[in-house]
Parts: structure tokens; C-alpha cells; sequence
């Protein structure tokens, strides 16, 4: 037996005995082929067994141990995985699991590896991959970095229920584990987000930084881009519009240079867009509508960022362009289809009832309604009055902005 798959063996056949659900005790039997704790000790990576042994064992669960020791193992594909995972790239780890998935790899000897790999990318809380959480009982098997793919998991899992301190202790354990600069900078990556949930922007920021820097020296485009994202968004959040605006350029720039990164040029388009709109830039707004890329994603925000933007910089014909399509193709939510009403009225000149309108939109809970779009449109809602002399519901809602 190969020395450098004896663990993939060991991992195989308690992989798939746990399926068939066979009980150790009920495979040694008389314990003429081995002894119970002999196949304890090899299950956990601890002993190896002579190859008839092997070859009996793995009668009694239903394989043939030359063709499993043959099998195509998807060593390449899965060392390719954990570079996606590491780079952030998840995207493109969840298309090539599923494509090994469909190939049978589990039945072949990488069946330990990809069931991590399962458990990771399910952990993340991926729609399309389903959720397995076996792999946790070959941890013995694992290498360091295996065990720290194995932490970042639990982590996700302490996230997913709410635990986000349990989240950031289990990352920092992992942290100690592993001097790879790639899971270093994802590693600081994650600590990022669960900051974020917290509300702790200072830490969120220093994570971030960090992150940026190694995935800077990695020559990593695609993570610098999305580390820059989320740098932009915690500054958002801490009204650093400044060092917003400059995050975002920086990967609005990078996502350019890229041929397939619609949804990542999307984000950052939005996302520029946003700075401008609560800073009132609209001459930038203007700017960068004139050089406005192709290949956009036809999203709801985009909808809705794109028809604000040409109403505010003054070009109707185009807001109430995004509006009607907008409304055609979200026509299910009721919240957006509102915002497009109103900006197609205003758009046309009509001043019967937007203020109506604007209370509604203001007023009503949904969960596109975020602070940032209520803001905008408490705003407009102040304008209408003000421009009505109506300084007393003018100042009603100005005081609401305040005491946010």
C-alpha cells in the first residue's frame, strides 16, 4: 500500500461504512481478519494493516480494494478547491465541487477530502450545496491545514446560529494553526465579517487591512477586490465617505481589468453610486453614468440605482426608462415598485400626492428598506415641504434624520 494513501484508505472505508451503517464490532466478527481495536487504531490513521486484511475488510462493506486503490482520487481538483476557498473565490469552488460531485467522487479514495470540502462550503451557507457535517469524524486523518479548513467551518457554524464571539475564538484558534499566507489572509477576511455583525467596525477595518496587505503581496486580484468592497462598506457604515469613495474606486478600477466580472463590476458600480447619492456628488454620479460599463447584472438594485441616478442628475428620459422596466420585471415587491412610482412622477412633473407616496415609502417595513434608502428618500420628503413653505413637517422629518 502506498504510504502517501494510507490515510485516503483508512478515510475511504469508515467513510463509507458509516453510510452502510456497519458497527466495528459487527465487522471483526471471530476477529480472524483483525482485532477491534487494531481496526479502531486504523480508522484513525494510527495503524496500518497488511493488504489481505485490507482486501477482506473491505469485502465485508461491499468494495474491491484494487479498484478502490485504483479509483481516480481528484487530488488536483481538490488542491484546486482549497486554492478557491483561500483566494475567496467561492463561486468558482462551489462549480467545481459539484462538477466532481456529479463525476463520483465520492466513491473514489478523495471522498474524506470533498466531504470537508462539503462542509465547509455548506457551512458558508451555499443554497446549492447540502449540508453534511460527517467529515468531523476524520479529524484525526486530516493535516494541519485540513483542520484549520475544519475550524473556519465551525466557525460558520457558530455565525449561522448567532454565536458570533464563539465565531471569532474558534478563528483565532485556527489562526495559531497555520503559517499558509493564502488561509492567513482569508482567515483575516472572515474575522472581518463576523466584526462587522458585532458592530465593531474598528476591528472589522484592522482585519480588512490586514487581509488587503496579504492578499496584496499574493498578487490575488479577485479577494483584493472583494476585501476592498467590504473595506468600502465598513467605512460607509462609519460615514468615511472619503476612504468609502476610495475603496470602491480602487476595486471599481481592479473589476475592469477583469472580462468575466459582471456581478463583482455590478457591486462595485452600486456601491460607488451610494457614496455619491449620501454625499450628494451627483456631478460624480454624472461621471460615472457617462462611462456606465455594458455588462451590468439586471438586479433590483441596479434597477433602482441606476433610475435614481439619471432622475437626480436631471435626465428623465432615462430614469422613467429604468423605472417602467423596473417595474416590469420586480412587479412582486411592492416596496420597490413604489420607489419607481414615485421617481417616474417626479420625473413627469407630477406633485399631487408624492409627499403621500414618500410617507408610505418611509413608513413601511420591508427588508429592501435599509437606513441608507430611507435616508435618501426622508430627504426628498423634506425638499417637497420646504419648497411648500411647509416648515413644520420639513423640520417633523429633519429631526428624524437627527436623532438616527
Amino acid at each position: 500500500m502506498n504510504q502517501n494513501n494510507s490515510h485516503l484508505i483508512a478515510g475511504f472505508f469508515r467513510y463509507h461504512r458509516e453510510k452502510l451503517n456497519y458497527s466495528l464490532r459487527g465487522l471483526v466478527g471471530d476477529g480472524k481478519v483483525v482485532d477491534l481495536s487494531s481496526l479502531s487504531a486504523f480508522e484513525h490513521g494510527k495503524k496500518r494493516l497488511s493488504e489481505n486484511q485490507l482486501i477482506k475488510l473491505f469485502e465485508m462493506i461491499n468494495y474491491d480494494y484494487e479498484t478502490a486503490l485504483k479509483s481516480y482520487s481528484f487530488e488536483k481538483e481538490y488542491e484546486t478547491l482549497c486554492e478557491y476557498i483561500y483566494l475567496a473565490e467561492i463561486k468558482q469552488a462551489v462549480a467545481l465541487f459539484k462538477e466532481c460531485e456529479s463525476k463520483g467522487v465520492f466513491s473514489s479514495l478523495g471522498c474524506i477530502n470533498f466531504s470537508l470540502i462539503q462542509y465547509v462550503l455548506s457551512s458558508m451557507n451555499d443554497k446549492y450545496i447540502k449540508f453534511d457535517d460527517s467529515c468531523i469524524i476524520f479529524e484525526s486523518l486530516y493535516t494541519s491545514e485540513q483542520k484549520v479548513l475544519l475550524k473556519i467551518a465551525h466557525a460558520y457554524q457558530y455565525k449561522n446560529s448567532g454565536c458570533f464571539e464563539k465565531a471569532i475564538n474558534v478563528l483565532k484558534e485556527s489562526e495559531k494553526m497555520t503559517f499558509d499566507s493564502k488561509l492567513q489572509a482569508f482567515i483575516s477576511q472572515q474575522f472581518s465579517n463576523y466584526y462587522v455583525l458585532l458592530g465593531n467596525y474598528a476591528e472589522a477595518t484592522i482585519s480588512l487591512l490586514d487581509a488587503k496587505r496579504r492578499y496584496g503581496e499574493l498578487l490575488a486580484l479577485i479577494p483584493l477586490i472583494q476585501v476592498n468592497l467590504s473595506l468600502g462598506t465598513v467605512y460607509f457604515l462609519t460615514n468615511s465617505y472619503g476612504k468609502a469613495e476610495d475603496s470602491y474606486i480602487e476595486a471599481y478600477n481592479s473589476t475592469l481589468l477583469l472580462k468575466n466580472s459582471t456581478h463583482l463590476l455590478t457591486k462595485c458600480f452600486n456601491s460607488l453610486c451610494w457614496v455619491y447619492f449620501n454625499t450628494n456628488q451627483y456631478n460624480k454620479v454624472n461621471l460615472l453614468l457617462s462611462n456606465k460599463p455594458n455588462r451590468l447584472i439586471e438586479s433590483r438594485n441596479t434597477y433602482f440605482t441606476l433610475a435614481w441616478a439619471y432622475y437626480k442628475i436631471g435626465n428623465y428620459e432615462e430614469a422613467i426608462k429604468y423605472c417602467r422596466d423596473g417595474l416590469n420585471k420586480f412587479k412582486e415587491y411592492s416596496y420597490v415598485c413604489m420607489i419607481y412610482e414615485y421617481i417616474e412622477k417626479a420625473c413627469m412633473g407630477v406633485k399631487t400626492g408624492q409627499d403621500a407616496l414618500l410617507r408610505k415609502i418611509i413608513e413601511t417595513e420591508d427588508y429592501d428598506n435599509d437606513a441608507f434608502t430611507n435616508k435618501l428618500f426622508t430627504y426628498e420628503i423634506i425638499d417637497i415641504y420646504e419648497r411648500r413653505k411647509n416648515y413644520e413637517k420639513a423640520f417633523k422629518y429633519a429631526k428624524k434624520l437627527l436623532n438616527r
